[in-house]
C-alpha cells in the first residue's frame, strides 16, 4: 500500500568510523516515522564493508587491512564487499514500507549525479554506470515495517588501495571478456576534475527535494539518543559480528548463480547435514538464512524433495548434484 510522505529529512554523519556510521544508520531505521523519508549521508575512512552473508577472509586481506589501521565492517544488507575511503560518499534512504520505493530512490541518485553533467544509468541488479563503468553499487534491507536502501558513490576512491585489500573470486569474472575487475569501475573525478565532493552532496540533496517535491528538514546528531547509538556502535565493532562464525568444514563447494556467488561449507555424518554455513553476495539475505535452517538435519540424498523458494531450490539442487557426482 502506498503511503504519504510529509517530511523529507537529511542528516550527515560527523564520523569517519564505520561502526559509528552503521550505528547511526540502524538507529534511523528504527525511528523513522511512517510519513517520513530520510536521506543519510556518510563517509568511512579506509574500510572494507562486507555483505551480511559473506566470509570476511574470503573477500579481503583482513590481516593486511588491519595492519594498516583499516577497518573491517559487516553490514545488515546483502551484496558484495566494497572498499570505502574519504573519496567515497555513502547514502542511505530510510522509510517505512508504505513509503519505500527503490526505483524512485535510485532515480533520485541518478538525477543528482546527472545534474552535474554526467550521463549515468542503472544496469544489472544494483549498479549505476557511466560509460559502461560502475561508480555506484546499491544494497537493500528491511525488517518488520522498516526499510533502507543504501549505496556508494565513487567520487575519488584510491583504486590502488581498493585492489590492495579486496580479493576477487575468479567465478565472478570468468564469464566476462575482461582481464581484470579494475577496468569496470570509475571515479566521478576522473570524468570531471572540477567537481568537489561537496558538489556531489549538494546535488544529491537538491535531487531529493525535487524528486519528492517537499522542503528539506535537517536533522542533527544532537537530536538523537547517543546512548543507543553508542550501544549499536559496540555491536558493529564486535568481533562476533565482524568476523562471524569461523570453522573448518569437511566439504566446500561454490558456484555463480544469476542472483550471486554462493559458497556452501558443511559437515556430514551418515549423509545427514549436521552443520553448514552459506556465504553469498546475494542481495536476498532472508532466503539464504531460511535455507540454512531448512538444510540442517536433512539427508543430503533427499534434498531434491524439499519445499523451497526459487533461490533456495537452485542452491539445494546444486548441493544435491555435487553430492551425487
Amino acid at each position: 500500500m502506498s503511503g504519504t510522505i510529509n517530511h523529507l529529512y537529511v542528516i550527515e554523519s560527523d564520523s569517519y568510523v564505520p561502526y559509528k556510521n552503521q550505528a547511526l544508520e540502524e538507529y534511523l531505521l528504527d525511528y523513522v516515522d511512517n510519513d517520513s523519508l530520510i536521506l543519510y549521508l556518510w563517509q568511512n575512512k579506509n574500510t572494507i564493508v562486507i555483505g551480511k552473508n559473506q566470509n570476511a577472509f574470503n573477500e579481503c586481506k583482513v590481516e593486511l587491512l588491519e595492519a594498516d589501521n583499516g577497518y573491517l565492517a559487516r553490514r545488515l544488507s546483502g551484496g558484495g564487499a566494497v572498499y570505502h575511503d574519504l573519496g567515497n560518499i555513502n547514502f542511505t534512504f530510510l522509510s517505512t514500507k508504505n513509503n519505500y520505493d527503490v526505483e524512485k530512490q535510485t532515480n533520485t541518485i541518478l538525477s543528482g549525479i546527472n545534474s552535474l553533467g554526467f550521463k549515468a544509468y542503472k544496469n544489472g541488479r544494483n549498479d549505476l554506470l557511466i560509460d559502461d563503468k560502475k561508480f555506484s553499487g546499491h544494497a537493500y534491507y528491511s525488517r518488520k515495517q522498516q526499510c533502507y536502501h543504501h549505496g556508494t558513490i565513487m567520487y575519488d576512491v584510491n583504486q590502488e588501495t581498493l585492489w590492495k585489500y579486496l580479493t576477487v573470486n575468479i567465478l565472478k569474472i570468468k564469464d566476462k571478456a575482461i582481464n581484470s575487475s579494475k577496468s569496470r569501475v570509475i571515479n566521478l573525478k576522473q570524468l570531471n576534475e572540477d567537481i568537489t565532493i561537496e558538489d556531489v552532496k549538494k546535488a544529491l540533496i537538491n535531487a531529493f527535494k525535487e524528486t519528492y517535491g517537499l522542503d528539506i528538514e535537517y536533522l542533527t546528531l544532537d537530536d538523537l539518543d547517543q546512548n543507543e547509538i553508542n550501544r549499536l556502535t559496540e555491536f558493529y565493532a564486535s568481533s562476533d559480528w565482524k568476523y562471524g562464525k569461523i570453522k573448518e568444514y569437511e566439504y566446500v563447494i561454490e558456484d555463480k548463480f544469476d542472483f550471486g556467488l554462493v559458497r556452501i561449507e558443511y559437515d556430514l555424518k551418515d549423509n545427514i547435514i549436521t552443520d553448514l554455513t552459506i556465504y553469498t553476495d546475494s542481495l536476498y539475505t532472508d532466503s539464504i538464512e531460511e535455507l540454512i535452517d531448512i538444510l540442517k538435519g536433512q539427508n543430503i540424498n533427499d534434498l531434491n524433495n524439499l519445499q523451497s523458494d526459487d533461490i533456495q531450490k537452485q542452491i539445494i539442487d546444486f548441493i544435491w548434484r555435487k553430492s551425487n557426482v
